[in-house]
C-alpha cells in the first residue's frame, strides 16, 4: 500500500483510527431507513386506496341487485322452501329432488325427499355393508337403489 505524502496522509490514517464497529452499524441503519421510506412513500401505485373506478362500482351494483332479486325468485319456488329446510344441501340438489330426480352421490337423506315412499330396505353384510332400498319413484315406478356408505352408488329400474 502507497503512503500519501505529508500532511494528507496523516490526516487519512487519523480517520481510520477513528472508525469503529458503532459508527457503521449506525450508517447502515440509517440508510436502511431512508430506503425503507423511499420505497413505501416515494414509489408504489399509481391508485390511492379506495379508488374504485365509478363503473366498476356501478356494474358490481347491478350483480348484487340481480343475484338478490334471482335468490328471492329461488325462495318462492318448491326447491327454495326445500333449501330453506336443508341450508346445507345445493340449490341445484334441491332442484333435483324437487322434480323428482335420483342421481349417484346422493344422500340417503336426499333420496327420502326425491322418492315417495321406501318399500323395503335390505342391508346386505360382508367386507363393504351395503344397503339396498326398493324405492317408488314420483311417477309410481319402482327403482332398486344400492348405497355404498351414506352415498347412492348405483339404481336399477324395475
Amino acid at each position: 500500500m502507497t503512503k500519501l505524502p505529508g500532511k494528507i496522509g496523516k490526516k487519512v490514517s487519523a480517520l481510520k483510527d477513528t472508525r469503529s464497529p458503532i459508527l457503521w452499524a449506525s450508517l447502515a441503519v440509517i440508510f436502511s431507513v431512508i430506503i425503507c421510506l423511499l420505497v413505501f412513500w416515494g414509489g408504489g401505485k399509481s391508485q390511492k386506496p379506495g379508488q374504485i373506478p365509478a363503473e366498476v362500482l356501478s356494474r358490481i351494483d347491478q350483480e348484487k341487485a340481480q343475484a338478490r332479486q334471482e335468490f328471492a325468485d329461488f325462495i318462492q319456488t318448491p326447491a327454495g322452501k326445500l333449501w330453506q329446510k336443508h341450508p346445507y344441501w345445493s340449490p341445484e340438489m334441491c332442484r333435483k329432488i324437487v322434480a323428482g330426480e335420483i342421481v349417484a352421490g346422493m344422500s340417503k337423506e336426499h333420496v327420502k325427499e326425491a322418492v315417495t315412499k321406501v318399500v323395503e330396505v335390505r342391508t346386505k353384510k360382508g367386507e363393504k355393508p351395503a344397503e339396498e332400498w326398493v324405492v317408488e319413484g314420483r311417477n309410481q315406478e319402482r327403482m332398486l337403489l344400492k348405497f355404498e356408505g351414506n352415498a347412492l352408488a348405483e339404481i336399477e329400474r324395475k
